[in-house]
């Protein structure tokens, strides 16, 4: 119980120290990234109407993904059709070259697969996500 005790107060600082980092606003580099993402989906869409969301799509449509910022996913199915979805988690490291790995329950990607990215090269994993809907954009 004393063990305990001695503990707590050690333990206190670091907690508190942790808890600070989670709500540090993000950087001046982190903005500027933000931007150039939002940016560069705006540019991918133009031209094309968002649809009516669905839950799934069959795999042998879908190419890519590419990733727009840390939580935005876009699947080409031709060039007409784009399917766009929002994760939860961050999936983004796609964008320098990771492999998305996804675990799947059929032969369609739906909202609530898991998926996680992949240096290939190394051997290990860089991130992980939980797949949203999916938006068709249509030209």
């Amino acid at each position: 119980m004393s063990k305990m005790l001695i503990a707590l107060p050690l333990l206190a600082p670091a907690l508190l120290l942790a808890a600070g980092c989670a709500d540090t606003p993000p950087t001046q580099s982190q903005l500027r990234a933000q931007a150039r993402d939002a940016a560069k989906l705006e540019e991918t869409l133009a031209g094309y109407t968002a649809g009516k969301p669905v839950n799934c799509v069959e795999n042998r449509d879908l190419r890519g993904p590419e990733a727009y910022g840390e939580n935005t996913l876009i699947f080409r199915a031709s060039r007409k059709l784009i399917w766009r979805t929002k994760t939860s988690g961050s999936c983004d490291d796609i964008k320098r070259g990771d492999a998305l790995i996804t675990h799947q329950y059929s032969s369609r990607l739906c909202q609530g697969d898991i998926a996680r990215t992949a240096d290939l090269r190394a051997g290990f994993q860089t991130g992980s996500c939980v797949i949203g809907e999916f938006v068709p954009y249509r030209k």
